[in-house]
């Protein structure tokens, strides 16, 4: 079907949709799959061999309203037919989808060309650029106040201190002096961990994911261990290095899959870890094309409900007993900071999944890294 009049370059056409990161199908006029490209293998999560000569019933079985879509093409002819809805269920991507009618060289109907955007990934780009002008305010009023409030808090720390050793033989007073002492230090640490927001990563350079991923694991291993979770790993070993700072990166990480392990229920617990590039996505610059690879941590536990997905990167904002909010928040100001993007979505194992998207390293004008 894809093929062009021109015998001698019989896959000249294929090869320019393959090389489409939209996701397409092509459908016959009974409804069938003719051809996937890959990026439509890649958000459907099956292979060209799973997709091509079934039914579009089948394989769209999760989004009715492609299928609709699909049927009003049909009856259609010289019309596109325009729809959005999730892909796969109501936890799905959020999709925009054009369905056209196919002509074949006579203008009769042979099918239905079926193109779907990930507008929603897209999207976070210029929001994004807000975000980081929001976030330099937000670093420089914090590195502002936590000078500010650093200083005197040592003088009370001190004088807390004296008024202790002073009062040796008063302990019911004495206790009073420690108090002050502990309150004073567990301030102090919170306004480290929040300075920790204005720290942008110090050099990028050309990173193994994979390699800081498993360092990771290995740290978190013993926590998991004790609380019967087990943690699986789904590298792509094909995928290019990112353009990071390790450090940070490690940082990013360690806290989501320390947050994963402890959201899962004890003895019974599953935590993933999945790479994947990044096919729907990329960022054109006047250097060249930018793509994106993806890192999932996924938990089985209890997920997040609306409103702590909304607000779960806001600072001092947590979701757990005990916690100061302040670890994710860290990891969003790392991940902007690195032209990258961190997001939250249920699992389907109905825990959460946090998606870090991350430029690859490589920037080759016009082609795939």
């Amino acid at each position: 079907m894809l093929s062009p009049a021109n015998k001698t370059r019989p896959c000249d056409y294929e090869m320019v949709v393959a090389s489409i990161l939209d996701p397409i199908l092509v459908l016959s006029k009974s409804g069938v799959v003719d051809y996937a490209n890959p990026a439509a293998e890649a958000l459907l999560e099956r292979s060209r061999a799973l997709l091509e000569g079934r039914s579009a019933l089948r394989v769209l079985d999760g989004s009715p309203w492609l299928v609709e879509l699909i049927e009003r093409a049909q009856v259609a002819p010289r019309t596109a037919v325009r729809g959005t809805g999730r892909i796969g269920g109501a936890d799905g991507p959020q999709m925009s989808a054009v369905a056209t009618t196919l002509h074949d060289r006579h203008g009769g109907a042979a099918g239905v060309v079926l193109v779907l955007h990930d507008a929603g990934r897209r999207s976070w780009m210029p929001n994004d650029k807000h975000s980081r002008e929001r976030l330099d305010e937000l670093n420089e009023l914090v590195a502002t106040v936590g000078h500010e409030i650093n200083n005197p808090l040592s003088g009370i720390r001190g004088a807390a201190q004296i008024l202790a050793r002073k009062l040796t033989d008063r302990p019911d007073l004495a206790d009073y002096g420690a108090m002050i002492v502990r309150q004073v230090d567990r301030i102090a640490e919170l306004i480290s961990k929040l300075m920790e927001l204005e720290s942008p990563p110090t050099s990028l350079e050309p990173v193994n994911v994979h390699r800081v991923l498993q360092d990771v694991v290995l740290l978190e291993r013993s926590d998991a261990d004790q609380r019967g979770v087990r943690v699986e790993t789904e590298f792509d070993p094909s995928l290019p290095p990112v353009l990071g700072d390790p450090a940070q990166l490690g940082q990013v990480f360690l806290n989501l899959v320390k947050n994963a392990v402890a959201a899962c229920p004890a003895n019974r617990g599953i935590v993933r870890i999945v790479t994947r590039m990044e096919h729907s996505f990329y960022i054109d610059t006047k250097s060249g094309r930018v793509h994106y690879i993806a890192v999932e941590v996924s938990d089985n536990g209890p997920g997040l409900d609306p409103e702590q997905a909304e607000r779960i990167f806001t600072p001092f904002y947590s979701g757990t007993e005990g916690g100061h909010g302040i670890g994710l928040s860290i990891a969003r100001s790392i991940v902007t900071a690195h032209r990258g993007h961190i997001a939250v979505e249920r699992s389907e194992a109905g825990g959460a999944r946090f998606r870090v998207m991350l430029p690859v390293a490589d920037v080759n004008e016009g082609s795939p890294s």
